[in-house]
């Protein structure tokens, strides 16, 4: 989040720094663009790089479970040799620090070889992504007990999403309302259209250890050979649904346009990277019950206004969730994912034939984004 400035500020980060058992000498920080809520630093080191954080204890305010959370995480993929993220040790032998001035930092070993997307290049992206995830949540399946902890209460409840925007609507807090009447008045009505939409039995739904943010930015890809290496982000596993990670990669993979696109008409909804992302997903062979596979058709449009409306209730707050680098920005979101929730509902009948045949069929390669005459099976 933003940059540190200040010598108290630049005093936190050398100490931060200080605290962690790097391999070599720091010879140079740099702000890592990227992320809505934590700030993060590259640290280059004379052994190697890596991903020094600051954790927000604003958007996570019980920062012990999200540490015991994905230190369980890591440490399970790693035991299955399915993880290639490593947190790093502190010299005191722990995996956090806590700074002087109360902020709490970690880090882990830069993924070095991989490449990130804001967009989807095309349908190989799509595919990898959504294998990636199904591969994620399945290496989670057998976590040991207890459950992970419920980090953000009622993080994926549309209910709740709306009654605090109705709440931060009326008080108005920075005077913006008025500036935002059409987007209030956009996002109340698909709110409601997609809460009708969903299935009676939704909440019936397995219960599952899954991502919960599984957007395509949170998927490192080789440089290479371009399949996707690893997932990262996890301050969200924790208990949930599929289609919670469904419905995060069919908002981010399948259109073209930025997720904070000035221009709404930039916004598309590609069913060929629906039926590529649908694909990738089956291709790992999750195993899911037919209600979950029947309620993936509106979890890409369940997922958009979910975060539509998030988007506008940061901006009436005056942006404290989400970091935003111009005025504005998170308007502009909310804008964006209101198109895309409006494309996804115009086309309910064809991703729920989609995300059928996958189910139905597998893919004959689950290694392989292409069969053999080089296209998406």
């Amino acid at each position: 989040m933003g940059t540190v400035d200040g010598p108290a500020a630049s005093d936190v980060l050398r100490g931060a720094i200080d605290a962690f058992r790097f391999e070599g000498h720091p010879v140079g920080a740099q702000p890592l663009p990227g992320g809505h809520v934590h700030r993060n630093v590259l640290l280059t080191c004379t052994g190697g790089r890596y991903v020094l954080q600051r954790l927000n204890e604003q958007v996570f305010p019980d920062i012990d479970a999200v540490l015991g959370n994905v230190e369980r995480v890591v440490a399970h993929l790693a035991a299955g040799g399915q993880g290639r993220l490593r947190l790093v040790d502190t010299r005191l032998g722990g995996l956090s620090h806590r700074a002087p001035d109360g902020s709490v930092w970690r880090a882990f070993r830069y993924l070095d070889g991989t490449v990130g997307r804001a967009v989807p290049e095309g349908p190989v992206d799509a595919f990898e992504a959504a294998r990636c995830f199904a591969n994620y949540v399945q290496a989670l399946g057998d976590l040991p007990q207890p459950p992970l902890t419920e980090t953000i209460e009622q993080f994926h409840d549309l209910h709740h999403r709306l009654a605090r925007l109705d709440t931060v609507a009326a008080t108005d807090p920075v005077g913006r309302r008025a500036g935002a009447r059409p987007e209030l008045d956009r996002a109340r009505r698909l709110g409601r259209q997609v809460v009708q939409s969903l299935p009676d039995g939704l909440r019936a739904l397995p219960v599952r250890t899954v991502h919960n943010d599984a957007k395509l930015s949170n998927v490192r890809f080789d440089a290479d050979s371009g399949s996707a290496a690893c997932v990262v982000d996890l301050d969200t596993t924790m208990p949930g649904r599929v289609q919670y990670d469904v419905g995060e990669l069919v908002r981010t993979a399948t259109t073209h346009a930025p997720e904070d696109a000035r221009d709404e008409s930039d916004v598309d909804f590609d069913l060929e990277l629906l039926d590529a992302l649908s694909s990738g997903y089956f291709a790992a062979r999750p195993t899911l019950d037919r209600s979950e596979i029947d309620a993936l058709a509106l979890a890409g449009p369940q997922m958009a206004v979910e975060n539509a409306v998030r988007f506008l209730t940061d901006h009436l707050a005056g942006d404290r969730y989400f970091a935003v680098d111009r005025a504005g920005q998170n308007l502009d979101r909310c804008r964006a994912q209101l198109r895309l929730t409006e494309l996804m509902l115009e086309s309910h009948a064809e991703a729920a034939a989609c995300f059928d045949r996958a189910a139905r069929r597998g893919c004959p390669d689950g290694t392989s984004p292409t069969g053999p005459a080089g296209e998406l099976p």
